[in-house]
């Protein structure tokens, strides 16, 4: 028996020198297999360049159509009825510059402009209306009537009954330079400034 336990201890004692030396042997292996691929950089590619935003040029209609001019005997001023349909074009503008809606925008310029067209009809004299016509003319890029309009507000500025608020309209244009912008030096000649 002696020489069998000798024996079985040979073999344990091989097997276990043997499995550490492949347990050693594996340790020292990488993980994953052999050494790692090296990565390729990235080639940087610059942003492309922003091109400058060019605003389109905007087709003014020159010629104006409208007839400004009524026989000064045959007027009847009714200034409050006059003042109500300013106030009535105010709205109708405000809210064409609110919308997002084009028909709806295009409804609500033309009817600003026909209110303001009847309340000159009702108060030619009415510098305010005169003006605010002017200002819808040019929100639907009609120059030639903005112009006209401007040049009958310089009319009544040269009146002496209508002057003192006729020039706070005019100084209004001064102070906003956003008005007319397409066209701003001629409409600043067209009152005279």
């Amino acid at each position: 028996m002696g020489s069998l336990g000798a024996r079985l201890g040979v073999c344990l004692v091989s097997i276990l020198a043997l499995g550490s030396i492949l347990v050693l042997d594996a340790g020292c292996q990488p993980l994953y297999g052999g050494k790692p691929e090296k990565l390729a950089t990235p080639v940087r590619k610059k942003p492309p360049k922003e091109e400058p935003v060019v605003e389109a040029p905007v087709k003014m209609i020159e010629d104006c159509t409208a007839d400004f001019r009524a026989d000064p005997r045959t007027v009847r001023q009714q200034t409050p009825l006059s003042n109500d349909l300013t106030a009535q074009g105010d709205t109708a503008l405000s809210n064409a510059d609110k919308s997002t809606d084009p028909t709806a925008q295009a409804g609500l310029y033309r009817e600003s402009i026909d209110k303001y067209r009847n309340a000159l009809v009702k108060d030619p004299y009415n510098p305010a209306a005169t003006l605010k016509l002017a200002l819808a003319y040019d929100k639907v890029y009609r120059k030639g009537c903005a112009i006209a309009m401007l040049k009958r507000l310089a009319t009544l500025a040269a009146n002496p009954k209508f002057a003192r608020v006729a020039g706070a309209e005019i100084d209004s244009i001064s102070d906003n330079g956003q008005w007319f912008k397409h066209y701003r030096k001629d409409a600043m000649s067209a009152v005279g400034r």
